[in-house]
């Protein structure tokens, strides 16, 4: 490993750059593409198409998928026919949206009804094994239609699953981030690793005057 080499890899150690970061819940996505869910007004366990590579299914088969008909969440309102949505309809029931090709981000317009338990989203790797969950607890103002969006995003295409359980949650206006977008690097870093150009340069400079 040369001069320069090293001491990049130090800076990023230094500066906690890393390739892989955790997801974490995010309130949009970069490089979101909005999924239109095909109108079913279905009950259903699945498995079911939502768009090409991605698959709903759930483990009750009172569960909704491509629904218009109306859906209440207690004191968080409730949706109506303009939104097209997949719901648990149930305290305790799970979906899942699973994806062909592992993504880097999923998320969608969401909504949960308080008083029937803990409304939880999760996504997986291509093991299985469990990336990051977030227990749903906002709250809205109760009016037709509200909610948040709420998903994921990764700094790799490795989220395979993605899950959204119990307290009749809901969600519907889903988008997805196929690729990863890369992350800039930080004014520090760039200016460590400018300066180890310096020193490399100045170096070569001293071995050919010599």
């Amino acid at each position: 490993m040369n001069l320069l080499t090293r001491l990049i890899a130090v800076a990023c150690m230094a500066a906690g750059v890393s390739t892989l970061a955790s997801a974490a819940p995010v309130a949009a996505l970069t490089g979101g593409t909005r999924l239109t869910m095909p109108v079913l007004n279905t009950f259903s366990a699945g498995p079911l198409t939502l768009a090409p590579g991605i698959t709903w299914s759930s483990t009750s088969s009172d569960s909704v998928f491509g629904y218009t008909d109306g859906y209440d969440f207690n004191s968080n309102g409730a949706w109506d026919y303009r939104k097209t949505l997949a719901g648990t309809n149930a305290a305790n029931a799970t979906m899942t949206f699973t994806f062909n090709q592992a993504v880097a981000g999923f998320g969608g317009f969401l909504n949960w009804a308080p008083g029937e338990g803990i409304a939880t989203i999760a996504a997986y790797d291509a093991n299985n094994a469990l990336i990051e969950s977030l227990n749903l607890d906002f709250r809205t103002d109760g009016s037709l239609n509200s909610g948040r969006f709420v998903g994921f995003q990764e700094s790799a295409s490795i989220i395979k699953r993605f899950t959204l359980g119990g307290a009749y949650v809901a969600g519907a206006d889903f988008q997805v981030a196929a690729s990863a977008v890369p992350e800039p690097a930080s004014p520090a870093l760039a200016l460590i690793g400018l300066g180890a150009m310096g020193l490399v340069l100045r170096r070569r400079s001293r071995n050919r005057a010599g």
